[in-house]
C-alpha cells in the first residue's frame, strides 16, 4: 500500500533532488494535553477519589490513561514523521513510508494564498514555531505539515517559485 522513501537510497525519482527536509513537530494541542494529563491528574484524581468515591475516580482514571496513551502515540509518529521538498513535490514519509505526496506542477498558475496557509502555532524561547496546510490545487487532498521553523516556513511559502 505505502511505497518506501528513504532518500537518497529509495523514493526518488530519476533526476530529483532533495531541497529541503525536517523532522514533524508534535502538534500544540497534543503537548498541551499530556502535559495537563500529566501534571494536574494526579490531584485531580486524588480530589475525586476521596470527595465522590472510586466509581467517579475510576472512569475518570481510564480517561486520563487514555489521553495519556494519545499523546504518547502523537509524540512517537512525530518523531517518525519527515517532510522533504524536492525539486519536483512536496512528501510526508512515516517511519520510511511514503504518507503523502503533492506534486509541484500542480502549483504553477494559481494563487498561492488559495492553496498554502501557514499559521503561527508556539513559541519556544526565541524562536517560533508554524503549522502549513497545503491543499493540491488539482485533487484537494490536504496535507499538514507542523514544527515548522522560521526556514521552513519561508521554503514553503516558496513553493511556486
Amino acid at each position: 500500500m505505502f511505497e518506501e522513501f528513504s532518500p537518497p537510497e529509495k523514493g526518488l525519482n530519476p533526476g530529483e533532488e532533495i531541497v529541503w527536509s525536517q523532522r514533524a513537530g508534535m502538534a500544540v494541542r497534543m503537548m498541551l494535553g499530556g502535559a495537563c494529563c500529566i501534571l494536574g491528574s494526579p490531584w485531580i484524581l486524588l480530589l475525586i477519589y476521596a470527595s465522590i468515591g472510586p466509581a467517579v475516580g475510576n472512569i475518570l482514571l481510564i480517561f486520563v490513561l487514555i489521553g495519556l496513551l494519545l499523546t504518547i502515540v502523537e509524540f512517537i509518529n512525530s518523531r517518525r514523521t519527515m517532510y522533504y521538498l524536492t525539486t519536483a513535490r512536496i512528501v510526508e514519509a512515516r517511519g520510511g513510508l511514503l504518507r503523502s505526496q503533492i506534486n509541484l506542477e500542480a502549483f504553477q498558475g494559481v494563487s498561492l494564498e488559495d492553496f498554502i496557509v501557514v499559521k503561527s502555532t508556539y513559541t519556544e524561547g526565541a524562536k517560533t514555531f508554524y503549522r502549513a496546510r497545503i491543499r493540491d490545487p488539482s485533487s484537494d487532498k490536504l496535507m499538514i505539515l507542523t514544527g515548522l521553523d522560521e526556514d521552513a516556513k519561508e521554503i514553503i511559502l516558496k513553493i511556486a517559485d
